[in-house]
């Protein structure tokens, strides 16, 4: 299946701002019709691996809070949260 252009810009752009946002729910579906578009790979699959890469954003997120806070142990913790969801975001990736 072959997206225009504009489509990807679209659906990138989109994300972009919902996330910007806190709009969890349009990042979600904004990601996952670009995976779906850009990798021609199943939507359900698609689904599954941008919710791995979300539950890995938000770990992220927690990791620099804490880390700013300058908690650098419980920052590690989450970054490690993190790499497991991008293990998981990944593998999800190449069963396709």
């Amino acid at each position: 299946m072959k997206a225009s252009s504009q489509k990807l810009a679209s659906y990138e752009i989109g994300w972009w701002k919902a996330h910007h946002r806190k709009q969890w729910k349009k990042v979600s579906n904004d990601m996952s019709h670009l995976y779906h578009l850009q990798l021609g790979i199943p939507f359900f699959v698609a689904k599954k691996c941008v919710q791995f890469r979300l539950r890995a954003a938000k770990e992220h997120d927690l990791a620099e809070k804490f880390e700013d806070k300058g908690d650098v142990s419980r920052a590690n913790l989450h970054w490690e949260k993190a790499e497991k969801w991008l293990v998981k975001h990944f593998a999800a990736l190449r069963l396709k």
